[in-house]
C-alpha cells in the first residue's frame, strides 16, 4: 500500500486546507460542511482503512475483479480535485453576497396556519399508510401501481412535524412526536436515511433558532452515539421485525465494541471503491451520456406497473456494469463525481463540482440571513438534510429527497406562492446591525 500514502497525505493536506480557509464563513449548515463530511468519510476514512490493511471491494471474491490501489488512488485524487473547486465556487459565491450584502432583500413570510393546515392534515394520512405499511395492511408488490405512493405518503408524518417545528418551535407535544416517529422509522429495518435525514433538520433549525454556527457537546454525544450504532441500525430493525429481541440487543451492544461479528456491515459503504471502479467501468463503456442520467426525474411520478420500461434513475449502471463487476445486481452506487465523469467526461469533474458549489452557497447565504420566520429558510434546511445524500447517490437525489421524500415541503412551498395567503417582507440588508432585531423578538416570544 505504499504507493497509496502519498495521495493519502495530499487528501490530508487538502482537507486542512479548506478547513483553514473556509472555517470562518462556514456553519454546520453550511453546503460546505456537508460535502467535507461526505468527504471525510466516503474518501479520507476509507482510505485510511485501505492504508491500515482493510480489503478493498471484491477482494477474495470468486469470479470479481477486485479494485486495484491504482484505482484507488485515481478516485481519491480526483476527490480531492472535485473539493478544491467546489471551495472555490463556494468562496466566489461568499465574495458575491459580500458585494451585495449592503442591499435589502425580499423574501415570503412563513404563515404558520399554512403550516398548521398542512400538519393536521399529514400527520394523520401519514401516520395511517405507516402502520398500514408496518401492520402489513397494505401489499407493496413491485406490480402494484400504488406501492411507491403509498411508501412517500408514510413518510409524511416526519416532513408535516419538520414544517410545524419550523413554524412554531420544538413544542413539547411535537418533540413526542418527533421521538414517536423517529422510533418507529429507525427500528422498521431498512431506509435508514428516514432516521439521518430529519436529524440533521432539527440540529440545524435548533442551532439558527439559537444563533449558533456549530453543534453544541450534547449534539455531538448525540451524534457519536448515532454513529455507533448506524451500521447495525438495519440488522437491529430486522430483529425486531421479526421478534428476534435477543439478537437485536446483541447488535446494539456490539455497537459499542471493537470488535465481535460485523455483519458485513461496512462493506456496504465503501464509497471510494465504488466510486473508483466506476471511473475504469465508464472508461471501457466507450460513451458518455451528456446529461440523459438526470431525465429520469422527469418520469419518476408514473408508477412502473403502467410503463414498465420507463427510464429509472440508475439505468445506468446496467450499461456500464461487467460480469465481474456488477453495480447494477448489488445495488452500488458510483457518487455524484462518478455521475458526472460518466455523463460529461473529465470536463464533468470541474464544471459539476464547481456548478453545485456555487449554487448552493448563494442559496445558503440568501436563505439563511435575516429572520428566522421566512419560507426560503425553511426550505434550504429541508435541502440541506438531503446533500450528503445527494453527494452519495447523484445529483437527481436532490429532487428525490427534498420534493418525493418530504411532501408537506412541497406542498408549503405552492401554498406560499398562492397570492393572498403569505405575505412578503422587505428584509434588512445581511450588512445591517439590525438585520437579526426581529429573529430576537421571535425568540423572546417563545
Amino acid at each position: 500500500m505504499d504507493s497509496l500514502l502519498p495521495f493519502l497525505l495530499l487528501d490530508v493536506v487538502v482537507v486542512v486546507v479548506v478547513i483553514l480557509l473556509m472555517f470562518q464563513r462556514m456553519a454546520f449548515w453550511h453546503p460546505l460542511t456537508a460535502y467535507l463530511l461526505f468527504h471525510l468519510y466516503s474518501f479520507t476514512y476509507r482510505a485510511f482503512s485501505i492504508y491500515a490493511g482493510a480489503p478493498m471491494m471484491y477482494e477474495g471474491q470468486a469470479n470479481a475483479e477486485a479494485i486495484t490501489t491504482t484505482e484507488i488512488n485515481r478516485a481519491l485524487l480526483w476527490g480531492d480535485i472535485a473539493l478544491v473547486i467546489f471551495v472555490l465556487a463556494s468562496l466566489l459565491a461568499h465574495l458575491n453576497f459580500d458585494a451585495h450584502a449592503s442591499r435589502p432583500v425580499v423574501r415570503r413570510v412563513m404563515n404558520p396556519n399554512i403550516a398548521r393546515v398542512i400538519g393536521i392534515l399529514c400527520l394523520p394520512v401519514g401516520a395511517f399508510f405507516l402502520y398500514s405499511i408496518k401492520t402489513g395492511g397494505m401489499e407493496l408488490a413491485a406490480d402494484n401501481a400504488s406501492s411507491g405512493y403509498v411508501q412517500v405518503i408514510s413518510m409524511w408524518p416526519i416532513g408535516a412535524l419538520g414544517l410545524l417545528v419550523f413554524a412554531f418551535g420544538f413544542r413539547w407535544y411535537l418533540v413526542g412526536l418527533i421521538a414517536f416517529f423517529l422510533g418507529v422509522v429507525a427500528l422498521q429495518g431498512y431506509h435508514r436515511f428516514m432516521l439521518i435525514l430529519p436529524l440533521l433538520f432539527f440540529a440545524a433549525y435548533h442551532l439558527q433558532s439559537v444563533r449558533r454556527r456549530w453543534p453544541t457537546w450534547p449534539i455531538v454525544f448525540g451524534a457519536i452515539l448515532v454513529a455507533l450504532v448506524f451500521p447495525r441500525l438495519k440488522y437491529i430493525g430486522q430483529a425486531i421485525q421479526y421478534g428476534d429481541t435477543d439478537e437485536a440487543v446483541a447488535q446494539l451492544t456490539q455497537s459499542f465494541t471493537f470488535g465481535g461479528r460485523d455483519k458485513q456491515a461496512g462493506l456496504s459503504e465503501d464509497f471510494l471503491d465504488q466510486f473508483a471502479g466506476s471511473l475504469s467501468l465508464i472508461d471501457t463503456n466507450d460513451r458518455k451520456f451528456w446529461g440523459s442520467t438526470y431525465v429520469a426525474i422527469v418520469t419518476l411520478p408514473i408508477p412502473r406497473a403502467w410503463w414498465p420500461n420507463k427510464p429509472g434513475l440508475a439505468d445506468h449502471l446496467q450499461e456500464i456494469s461487467t460480469s465481474g463487476r456488477q453495480y447494477n445486481v448489488e445495488g452500488r452506487i458510483i457518487t455524484y463525481l462518478g455521475e458526472s465523469y460518466l455523463n460529461f467526461g473529465y470536463a464533468g469533474l470541474f464544471f459539476i463540482p464547481a456548478l453545485m458549489g456555487y449554487l448552493l452557497t448563494a442559496y445558503c447565504l440568501h436563505a439563511n440571513t435575516g429572520p428566522m420566520q421566512r419560507l426560503s429558510r425553511y426550505v434550504y434546511l429541508v435541502v440541506f438534510m438531503a446533500l450528503i445524500q445527494t453527494f452519495r447517490d447523484g445529483l437527481l437525489s436532490i429532487f428525490v429527497f427534498t420534493i418525493v421524500h418530504n411532501m408537506p415541503m412541497l406542498f408549503a412551498f405552492i401554498a406560499h406562492r398562492i397570492p393572498g395567503f403569505a405575505a412578503k417582507s422587505l428584509d434588512r440588508p445581511a450588512a445591517d446591525p439590525l438585520a437579526g432585531e426581529e429573529e430576537e423578538e421571535i425568540a423572546r416570544q417563545r
